[in-house]
């Protein structure tokens, strides 16, 4: 039998370790495809208020289309960012045994820290669904989403 390997506040063992990886995964890709709608729609929304008619059938194609067209670069930002708030949240977690708070907290915070990054690093919001307060919040709430859907998936057997 192999034993878990331990890292001070980390025990790791390979069930646990796939678990991780699986429950950060699905969570990424349900964040992502929640803060590619959000931005789409928030555009799409400024377009309506400045008296674009879109119809049903660009408002839904254009929302493919951006989920499409974000997947290899906003994507493995937002998994990124993730994997390392989901991390803090493990080790969180065995002080403070609320995961799933620590988990939405944390897809936030991952969101916002993204967010707040790229204007510094590329002198661009580049997330143009997020140029607004009400923008970053959807950004932040598509996060916090798929930190629940993490802790939901992780700690399924501590319910």
């Amino acid at each position: 039998m192999i034993k878990p390997l331990s890292l001070g506040l980390i025990n790791l063992d390979m069930a646990k370790s796939l678990l991780f990886f699986k429950a950060w995964f699905i969570a990424s890709i349900i964040a992502f495809v929640l803060a590619s709608l959000m931005h789409t729609q928030i555009v799409l929304i400024g377009l309506v208020n400045i008296e674009v008619n879109i119809g049903v059938g660009s408002w839904v194609s254009t929302s493919i289309q951006d989920i499409w067209g974000l997947l290899p670069t906003y994507a493995p930002v937002i998994a990124l960012a993730l994997l390392i708030a989901m991390l803090v949240v493990v080790v969180f977690v065995r002080f403070i045994t609320l995961p799933r708070l620590l988990a939405f907290i944390g897809g936030a915070t991952a969101m916002l820290t993204v967010l707040l990054s790229m204007q510094p690093i590329m002198h661009v919001t580049l997330i143009a669904g997020a140029r607004e307060p009400i923008g970053v919040a959807l950004q932040c709430l598509s996060g916090a989403i798929g930190g629940l859907v993490f802790a939901k998936i992780y700690y399924s057997n501590e319910d």
